[in-house]
């Protein structure tokens, strides 16, 4: 093991397993790293114009050992999830003369993921992708577990595949550049597993805001991404397509899409319209008698903690109709995520129209 990867989870996915990587410094050894992929192909990596200004040095790495490397920039927001952008980058790749045994190195947040994941799955009908996250958000939840997409007008991540990337590599350093509003929008993820399988990590939070947000203690900062990475590979390896207890990751997420969807994916963050529908998610499990009403104020006042923009306005009616949409409608049954704890989600077929409309007072 390299002596800059500090804790390896393994993701088991028969064939298609990988590790996911975390240790401070990883990408100063990532020529070392990435050896064994390296036969002498055509490298793509795709990132972000801000990003590769930080961090061309990691590309110029690559470049000293040996690797055929080249590098695709794409726009810095969640615009470039989108098919238009997708069609580029797929030209651009045949401009590089890449062929079924280039690889793409997705180095950026989740749009990058995402889009890159999305672009690898579907060049030449697949090729090889590998993670290396630069957003909390990246590392805890989006780079893991093989989900790709791009966005369509009427809703996000709606065309897209699962495929799995040869392995995740994350580098808490990374972080340090980041500012305030994208580290407190990351940390919706972690809280997420706090809320649906380790209460420990909804204490930790609950305990040491301040410090998490502050990025300043590193131990404790690579404890909760490596616990937060350990759940998601958990869950992963045991629903990859989401057909079950993979669906309980979308806690949250199906009310904060919409309001993504509302704001045209703007305004907020993703992570920050997620803290905003786990608090209508609470709200509804409150609602319902799943959770006390100790238990809600609980979880609504560390979700207050988060320093949040302005949801701005969110018409019921428009809300409904983009749930209407979601991905995790079955049969016109909606299969919405509820906690009947701090600390285990639950999937429920029991969420009205009205139940939805009501939780928006709680965001309001």
């Amino acid at each position: 093991m390299n002596s800059s990867i500090s804790q390896v989870v393994p993701l088991e996915l028969a064939e298609h397993s990988y590790d996911i990587s975390v240790g401070y410094g990883l990408r100063d050894n990532l020529a070392d790293i990435l050896a064994p992929w390296n036969q002498g192909q055509q490298w793509v990596v795709l990132t972000q114009q801000a990003i590769f200004e930080l961090y061309e040095p990691v590309i110029l790495q690559l470049k000293q050992a040996g690797y055929n490397i080249g590098t695709i920039i794409v726009p810095a927001d969640e615009s470039a999830k989108n098919i238009r952008h997708a069609e580029e980058v797929w030209t651009k790749m045949v401009e590089m003369g890449c062929d079924r045994s280039s690889i793409l190195l997705a180095l950026g947040g989740g749009v990058v993921g995402d889009l890159g994941g999305f672009v690898a799955a579907t060049y030449m009908r697949g090729i090889p992708f590998i993670q290396l996250p630069t957003t909390l958000l990246a590392m805890i939840d989006s780079a893991i577990g093989g989900k790709t997409a791009v966005n369509l007008a009427a809703g996000k991540n709606l065309v897209g595949a699962i495929y799995q990337p040869k392995a995740v590599l994350i580098d808490p350093g990374f972080l340090q550049t980041l500012p305030r509003r994208n580290v407190i929008s990351s940390l919706a993820e972690a809280i997420k597993y706090g809320f649906i399988r380790d209460q420990t990590i909804f204490d930790t939070m609950e305990a040491r805001y301040d410090d998490l947000v502050s990025l300043n203690d590193e131990a404790l900062l690579s404890d909760i991404i490596a616990k937060s990475c350990h759940i998601k590979a958990q869950i992963v390896s045991n629903d990859q397509f989401e057909n079950g207890e993979r669906r309980l990751l979308n806690y949250g997420h199906t009310i904060g899409h919409a309001f993504e969807t509302i704001q045209a994916y703007g305004g907020l963050y993703h992570g920050e319209a997620v803290l905003y529908g786990m608090k209508c998610a609470n709200f509804i499990s409150h609602k319902k008698g799943l959770i006390t009403l100790a238990q809600f104020e609980r979880a609504q006042n560390l979700l207050h903690r988060f320093d949040l923009p302005e949801l701005g306005p969110v018409p019921a009616e428009k809300v409904l109709e983009v749930v209407a949409h979601d991905k995790k409608n079955i049969n016109g049954t909606l299969n919405f995520i509820l906690i009947d704890d701090i600390g285990n989600g639950i999937v429920s077929t029991d969420v009205t129209a009205d139940d939805i409309v009501d939780s928006l007072q709680v965001v309001s």
